[in-house]
């Protein structure tokens, strides 16, 4: 893979815990220096899981792999694709 890589990154998350995803994800892109350029949620009513994705921008290898972990950190996310 070449750097740097603007992709997609899919978050599928426990919607009754997970109503701050996009200060979280904002935080910790901050946080990381990661550029994103689009955030953007879904939920079908009564549905117990939502998906949220945002457009990002990693530099290197390094930052690749740390923005999964912090995300996958998050109580509430099951799965970041």
């Amino acid at each position: 893979m070449n750097f740097p890589v603007t992709f997609d990154l899919r978050i599928i998350y426990i919607l009754s815990e997970g109503a701050a995803i996009q200060e979280d994800l904002e935080a910790i892109y901050a946080r990381l220096g990661i550029e994103c350029s689009l955030l953007q949620g879904t939920a079908k009513p009564g549905a117990k899981y939502g998906r949220f994705g945002s457009r990002i921008t990693v530099r290197n290898r390094a930052q690749f792999y740390e923005v999964y972990s912090e995300v996958g950190k998050l109580p509430y996310v099951k799965a970041a694709i």
